[in-house]
């Protein structure tokens, strides 16, 4: 059966020349077939658009908009095609534009071509048995797991037994279940699981003590520029969820990628810090594109400026998504009043010196005698640690990249006792509070979920 297409046309070119176009594909394409055309506008080689329409043997949809996407899906799904052939060029079409229409495209699940491209939507496998939320991030350091461990916790409150599903690039060899409520959340026992070769601060071992729930570690290596992963075991992790007492199920991408897993509804995490550019070019408009909630996270009063900003950007791309500006403030799970204390962290120099220390000190009575930044870093973390922790009597820590087997042995190698923190959301901004967007969020996953698998609710 042949693939349906749709092209794309601009005014730039001769009608006869169009016309040639199209029985090229039909010559060196005979697998696909043009069922429709979409006009991008331009008008140097033709006299109007309405006589591009009256000439090719194809509908023609005039195009709204610089560049018309929302013309070119309600065509794309209007003529049910496969796949979009962009026979246009500059100036109408430049790379920026084709990159939004790309982006729509593979929002709708429709597969971009053009003369020495190709970009394929990712295939979304459906294998979740409960209602779902993909979790994904525009960048590293983002504050991705905090999101997904706060969404966890707030599922948990709503009723649901939530299942976090979390490939990272350390990730286990097989897909691993964590049962948070069973295990204890110590030195002791994190040393133990390091010990034994595996790596005790990844992000699902992070979840499943911090809030307390189920999770099952996956892996995967690279990411492509739409966001699948180049190599990946979540869809065989999801399997392994559905036979677990769960039944919610989170997927958290890593990094910027998307996981290939049909979910029902798509939390989206930003950064005041993440480029604009990253959100408004290349595949950061497909990302906004198919969330339907947008955490910016670091909207710090200092970021002012990037979260107008961003946010701006983000209404423009998708403005039917719910948005809540949120800044992250550490939870120490242990006293630590009146000591005083060692801080290791992923965030940034400038945000502890400026928010975080500050912060600690006054909500929870202690001393911060020395930071350091650089868990991602372990030389440069080691260095900060044998300088500070002479003149503390407690470590505290994220439970992230090199707080186990660097900072907690350190710590305890000097007979410091070790606390560990989760970083929590509190909403500042935006059009919703992120703990209610959440409840929204996994009430419309639930009621796609059960139309999706024909239930009544």
């Amino acid at each position: 059966m042949k693939q349906r297409a749709l092209a794309l046309i601009d005014g730039e070119h001769y009608i006869p020349v169009l016309k040639g176009a199209l029985e090229y594909v039909k010559k060196a394409y005979p697998e696909y077939e043009v069922v429709a055309a979409v006009f991008l506008g331009g008008t140097e080689k033709i006299g109007t658009p309405e006589d591009v329409k009256k000439a090719l043997p194809i509908p023609v949809v005039l195009g709204e908009g610089n560049p018309p996407i929302r013309t070119i899906v309600e065509t794309a799904k209007k003529y049910n095609v496969d796949v979009a052939l962009d026979m246009s060029d500059e100036p109408v079409v430049d790379y920026e534009k084709r990159m939004l229409i790309g982006s729509a495209l593979m929002a709708v699940g429709v597969r971009y071509e053009g003369a020495d491209f190709a970009f394929n939507p990712i295939d979304f496998q459906d294998v979740a048995e409960y209602p779902s939320i993909k979790c994904i991030g525009l960048g590293k350091r983002v504050g991705k797991t905090a999101i997904s461990t706060f969404t966890a916790i707030t599922l948990k409150k709503m009723g649901f037994k939530p299942c976090v599903i979390k490939a990272a690039r350390g990730g286990p060899e097989e897909p691993t279940p964590l049962f948070g409520e069973e295990l204890e959340l110590s030195p002791e026992f994190l040393l133990k699981v390091a010990d034994s070769g595996k790596h005790a601060a990844s992000d699902y071992y992070q979840e499943a003590l911090l809030a307390g729930i189920i999770t099952v570690g996956a892996r995967r290596c690279g990411g492509g520029m739409v966001g699948k992963p180049f190599y990946s075991t979540e869809v065989e992790a999801v399997k392994l969820a559905n036979t677990l007492p769960v039944n919610f199920i989170i997927v958290e991408g890593s990094g910027t990628t998307v996981p290939a897993v049909l979910n029902d509804a798509v939390e989206l995490v930003i950064s005041a810090t993440t480029p604009l550019s990253h959100i408004t070019n290349f595949f950061g408009p497909y990302r906004v594109m198919i969330s339907d909630l947008i955490v910016i996270t670091m909207a710090e009063e200092y970021n002012r400026d990037k979260v107008e900003q961003i946010e701006k950007a983000v209404r423009e791309l998708n403005p039917e998504a719910k948005i809540s500006e949120v800044v992250l403030r550490p939870e120490p799970m242990g006293d630590i009043r009146g000591k005083k204390i060692v801080f290791t962290s992923t965030a940034k120099k400038d945000a502890l010196e400026k928010t975080v220390i500050p912060y600690l000190e006054e909500k929870y009575g202690c001393e911060v005698v020395g930071y350091s930044p650089w868990l991602s870093n372990r030389p440069k973390l080691r260095e900060d640690l044998e300088k500070y922790l002479p003149k503390a009597e407690m470590l505290v820590t994220e439970l992230k990249a090199a707080a186990v087997d660097v900072a907690t042995r350190m710590a305890v190698q000097r007979g410091l006792p070790v606390v560990y923190v989760n970083n929590i959301p509190v909403t500042v901004g935006g059009d919703i509070d992120l703990e209610e967007g959440i409840k929204e969020l996994a009430n419309k996953a639930v009621e796609r979920f059960n139309k999706r698998k024909g239930r009544k609710t």
